[in-house]
């Protein structure tokens, strides 16, 4: 993992828990919808971005003998979980809180107080916003991407993650501010009522596109981009003659496995060798590959889900002369 995104991560965190209990402490002043819907908000950003520290620390585990391509996929699970936080404690739980106040028709006692938290919110997590764009771009710029190209393509999810859930805060807090504004102008609870209903809906989105970033890179997905500098360079090298297959499967953003099924050509395969050695090597490839199908065979039969086998021969065995 990057040192640039662990900082992004835990930049978030600390932002978030100040901002969480300035919101709370501005709620309880208030009594604002608007305002509790953030502070809820930011306490599950908070959560969040915990557990994406803590997918980063366990997915740095060295691999064993349960594990054997490491730990790498811990990073999208417990992202996973944090999209299913917000949306619990976010998104659930704030829209309930919101209908309850538009229902009661509470007007919220909105001072200086509560404006100046919501500014002083909107402060920090704009910094913790910069921070995680700064990684973002140039986590692209290494990958030579454009904007919009890295964000749907980028195999670090926890990047993404705090950028998307930084700018969905500020988006958040102009919503609230919006919402209480109106509020204080006209005397009616109805409009910060429905700005934390608005923030609820946005938490849900939130969570449902987290959720699905992270799934596709725990159901196999492929590194497309490993895949095709795989090709590009085998397909170049003029001891290969055909490429049958190439496979990959994203394990972490810095690691991938890579399998592939090539055909050499004849004249490298068999150079300076007589016809004699040539018809003995292609007696032995055959004969190898016969003895490979066996194996494969075996297997399948006593494991029938063993779907996809990769057998590599390793050197060749000494030959022992019987007297």
């Amino acid at each position: 993992m990057s040192h640039g995104s662990t900082k992004a991560v835990l930049t978030a965190v600390a932002g978030n828990s100040v901002v969480t209990v300035a919101k709370f402490v501005g709620f309880a002043f208030s009594g604002s919808s608007a305002l509790l819907a953030e502070a809820v908000h930011s306490l599950a950003d908070t959560a969040n971005q915990a557990l994406l520290y803590l997918g980063i620390r366990r997915s740095q585990k060295e691999a064993d003998e349960k594990h054997h391509f490491g730990y790498g996929q811990e990073r999208y699970f417990w992202n996973l979980v944090s999209a299913v936080t917000i949306f619990f404690v976010g998104c659930v739980y704030t829209m309930m809180h919101a209908i309850g106040s538009l229902k009661e028709g509470n007007q919220p006692e909105l001072s200086l107080i509560a404006f100046s938290i919501i500014g002083i919110a909107f402060l920090v997590e704009g910094y913790s916003f910069i921070v995680a764009l700064d990684e973002f771009n140039r986590q692209r710029k290494e990958k030579g991407s454009t904007f919009f190209a890295y964000f749907h393509e980028s195999n670090d999810p926890t990047t993404v993650a705090v950028l998307i859930e930084d700018a969905v805060a500020m988006l958040g807090l102009v919503l609230a501010l919006l919402g209480m504004s109106i509020s204080a102008y006209t005397g009616s609870s109805v409009f910060d009522g429905i700005a934390a209903l608005s923030i609820g809906v946005l938490m849900g989105v939130l969570a449902f596109f987290l959720a699905t970033v992270n799934k596709k890179y725990l159901i196999n997905a492929a590194d497309p981009d490993m895949d095709a500098l795989a090709v590009e360079v085998w397909e170049g090298d003029e001891r290969v003659q055909r490429l049958q297959r190439v496979n990959s499967i994203v394990i972490s953003p810095e690691d991938s496995v890579l399998m592939a099924e090539l055909e050499l050509r004849e004249e490298e395969l068999f150079a300076d060798m007589s016809q004699e050695e040539v018809a003995t090597a292609v007696k032995f490839m055959k004969h190898q590959d016969e003895i490979r199908k066996s194996l494969e065979a075996e297997v399948k039969k006593v494991s029938p889900q063993a779907q996809h086998i990769f057998i590599e021969f390793v050197g060749l065995p000494e030959r022992k002369d019987h007297e």
